[in-house]
């Protein structure tokens, strides 16, 4: 029975005891847990390197066009008439002064034969006034003659004063009928250069009815056919020379503000596979135009509620590619930097007041670099100060946020920098933050002083459960010494 007394008396201390190692070992651990962690050096950030390149950099527009030929005209009818016969096709070159087509014009044939009757009509005319000049000037010699043989017998009484006035006047009539028939002859004559001038003009009218070709050039399209009716000014055809490929424009004001004579252009077909072609800007216009300018001008082919400039874009060299009409699309380069350092718009960050980027040191750590901006292109940006050719610079990553002494990895060799990483870190974190717990037999009651300092490190977790004492006095002993060393 006391037996039993001392023994419950004995066990009541041995269990307050043990729950208080087992809070204070728990405490422990847990506040080494948390030093370990604190001290663990931060998981590397993946980020993707690219390598700064000399380039070109530049600043461009880009507009749709129409593609025509230089010189190209459209030939029109001169006047109301009929299409007598078309002698050329679409795309058959044709030379200067080539008949094209003929036209009728009925009421200007009558109109010459009526004009050529009047002429006929009036040259007899003149020619009896010329032949009447003849009688008068014949009569008028005679009544002289007539007049002078008088003279004498006059003077002398044989014939009367009366005899001779009357023959004075006879000389006056046929000098007053000489110069009604001579003025009428010039009138006549005066009238013939009229109608000749009247005809003269329907002749070139009636030249008309021949259309010929103002240059040497191709046949784009033939608008009438054999036979059919044509107005004033209506489209015959239409030439053009392929020797000079044009693409005229409908710039926005915005756009035709930023643009300049002789500036280069691309030009670019739409489809697929479709090919480049390169130019320059070859006129633009000094004001914009308004939809209803633009419909009376003729210069747009695509209805617009906006203002525009026109402008014309000539390609460097002819090609057959491109058919007059079609739809192109142009990119006009406004500003352009060659062989300059390049850098890409997505490594820039514009954060701060300066722009910078991200470099990596040597010991694989995220630093910041400012930078000085030149031009900006689309894609990529001229660094004018700040990054060299041949430099890397780090590409932010979107899911974290880097700051100056991040550790990153590069994304290309993460295989690579991972594992030599991996094994890195490990021995460092064994060596410097690890502690481990001797799993050797200790004594009941140790005879020696404790050392100050473990002779070997702890783990934080043993690799293997410690022995059971069974004897309650031994196992108290055993906590005792354990707290003891872990809070010493």
């Amino acid at each position: 029975m006391n037996w039993k007394y001392e023994k419950d008396k004995f066990n009541i201390p041995s269990r307050w005891l043990a729950w208080s190692g087992v809070l204070a070992l728990a405490s422990a651990g847990g506040w080494l847990t948390y030093f370990l962690a604190l001290n663990q050096p931060p998981e590397p950030v993946a980020v993707r390197l690219l390598t700064v390149e000399r380039g070109n950099v530049e600043t461009t527009i880009n507009e749709s066009g129409t593609v025509e030929l230089r010189e190209q005209r459209i030939l029109k009818s001169p006047k109301e008439g009929a299409v007598e016969r078309v002698m050329v096709k679409p795309g058959e070159r044709v030379k200067l002064g080539q008949v094209l087509l003929t036209l009728r014009y009925p009421e200007r044939k009558i109109a010459l034969t009526n004009q050529q009757l009047q002429i006929q009509q009036e040259q007899i005319n003149l020619a009896r006034s010329r032949q009447k000049i003849i009688e008068d000037q014949e009569r008028l010699t005679a009544e002289e003659r007539q007049l002078q043989r008088l003279a004498p017998l006059v003077r002398e009484g044989a014939i009367a004063q009366e005899q001779a006035k009357t023959q004075e006047d006879a000389v006056r009539v046929a000098r007053a009928s000489l110069r009604d028939s001579q003025a009428e002859a010039r009138t006549t004559a005066l009238k013939i250069q009229t109608l000749q001038l009247e005809r003269q003009l329907i002749q070139q009218q009636l030249q008309d009815n021949i259309v010929t070709a103002p240059l040497n050039g191709v046949v784009l399209g033939v608008s009438v056919e054999n036979g059919d009716g044509v107005e004033l000014r209506t489209n015959l055809l239409t030439l053009g020379d392929p020797r000079k490929v044009l693409v005229k424009l409908q710039l926005s004001t915005l756009n035709a503000a930023q643009v300049r004579v002789n500036q280069l252009a691309r030009i670019n077909a739409i489809g697929p596979n479709a090919k480049k072609f390169s130019g320059r800007v070859q006129s633009l216009y000094p004001q914009a135009l308004s939809p209803e300018a633009q419909k009376q001008d003729g210069s747009s082919s695509k209805q617009s509620e906006q203002s525009t400039v026109p402008a014309t874009v000539e390609l460097d060299s002819p090609t057959r590619t491109l058919l007059p009409g079609s739809r192109v699309n142009v990119e006009v380069v406004l500003q352009q930097r060659q062989n300059v350092v390049v850098l890409k718009t997505e490594a820039i960050v514009r954060s701060q007041p300066r722009p910078f980027v991200w470099v990596l040191d040597s010991q694989n750590q995220a630093q910041k670099r400012t930078i000085n901006l030149g031009l900006e292109g689309l894609m990529g940006v001229e660094v004018t100060s700040g990054l060299h050719a041949g430099e890397q610079v780090i590409l932010p990553p979107v899911e974290s946020e880097l700051k100056p002494g991040t550790p990153v990895k590069a994304g290309e060799q993460g295989s690579r920098g991972a594992g030599e990483q991996g094994s890195k870190g490990a021995g460092e974190q064994g060596s410097r933050g690890e502690v481990a717990v001797s799993l050797s037999p200790l004594p009941l009651c140790p005879s020696a002083p404790l050392p100050l300092r473990p002779s070997a490190p702890l783990p934080l977790r043993p690799s293997a459960p410690l022995p059971l004492i069974p004897n309650p006095q031994a196992r108290a002993k055993r906590l005792l010494w354990l707290f003891q060393l872990l809070t010493y």
